[in-house]
């Protein structure tokens, strides 16, 4: 009898991979990171790990295929087919969480960066320009709004009230988070922003948050909002916050991630000393593998057991 198969689409460590023989000794283990690696029928696939949508074509049109849970890499999965794994009721977990340090971290490290004028610094050490700015400010005592209070929300409130700092969280409901003096519903965001120093989105990518930074939101911020984005590129509209910065209603934005990756040559952000541009690298974690197999394997033994998946599972309605 053929046996059902784990596809390990992301790289385990000798550690891992024992620990896996022996929570599913019935399943073989496939060890394909690559496509060309892969030699597997894929109809016997049951379980993916760390997938990114790699031979999504051949495994959800396949009506052989015994596909039934797929452990994602990532917090967002708006870049993988969902209607087609919704259709073949394939269960599907996210990395929610494994990145909340990091990218917290480096929402802190685009606000200091210009906050504490070492952005401008950084450019005049090339030139060898002494420059003492005095347009500077503190963190302390201002407001942040966190636009999605998710893990990554949860962990820049922390960061931010270690800074001595309000915050705001805004989420589909306004039920309480972590962190968050506060908390409105995003439907209220348009009223409330004014009242933020600081905004920060970190929404994941659905049909209702396409462009829902736009021309309204910047306009109803404060004169001078800094604003970073971490969540989805597309959530933002480009051309309403380039807007926006040509009328100093935003003074600074510290971007990871854009509406088109790489970011074109010829977008005129790259030009611009009041953005901070970072190539999609907030979620990058120094202990990525230990957090996603953590997920991972407390989600198998769940399965295997015949159990609800407890970690992570995505509401294909919602998307997230």
């Amino acid at each position: 009898m053929t046996k059902k198969g784990i596809w390990l689409a992301q790289e385990t460590t000798p550690e891992q991979l024992n620990t896996l023989k022996k929570l599913a000794p019935d399943y073989e283990l496939i060890e394909a990171w690559n496509d060309n690696d892969f030699d597997f029928p894929l109809e016997d696939i049951e379980i993916i790990y760390g997938w990114k949508g790699q031979k999504s074509s051949e495994l959800l049109t396949n009506n052989k295929s015994r596909l039934n849970w797929v452990q994602g890499k990532a917090a967002g999965v708006d870049f993988l087919d969902l209607d087609g794994l919704k259709e073949k009721d394939v269960l599907l977990t996210n990395g929610s969480g494994i990145h909340s340090i990091s990218i917290a971290e480096s929402v802190f490290g685009m606000l200091l960066a210009y906050a504490r004028g070492i952005q401008e610094a950084i450019r005049n050490q090339t030139t060898k320009t002494w420059h003492q700015t005095d347009r500077l400010m503190e963190l302390h005592d201002k407001t942040m709004m966190i636009v999605g209070t998710g893990n990554i929300g949860k962990e820049v409130g922390r960061l931010a009230k270690a800074f001595g700092m309000k915050t705001i969280g805004v989420n589909r409901s306004g039920h309480e988070a972590a962190n968050m003096d506060v908390v409105i519903p995003q439907k209220d965001l348009v009223k409330k922003v004014s009242e933020a120093d600081i905004v920060v989105n970190i929404l994941p990518l659905t049909d209702k948050t396409t462009h829902f930074f736009n021309d309204t939101v910047f306009n109803a911020m404060q004169k001078r909002t800094l604003f970073l984005n971490v969540g989805r590129g597309p959530t933002v509209d480009t051309s309403h916050l380039i807007a926006a910065l040509d009328t100093e209603q935003v003074a600074f934005a510290g971007l990871d991630v854009f509406e088109t990756e790489p970011l074109e040559t010829e977008s005129p952000l790259w030009e611009r000393s009041d953005v901070l541009i970072t190539p999609h690298i907030s979620g990058i974690a120094e202990h990525f593998k230990k957090r996603l197999f953590a997920i991972f394997e407390e989600n198998l033994q769940a399965y295997l057991a015949g159990e609800e998946l407890p970690k992570n599972l995505v509401d294909y309605e919602r998307s997230y």
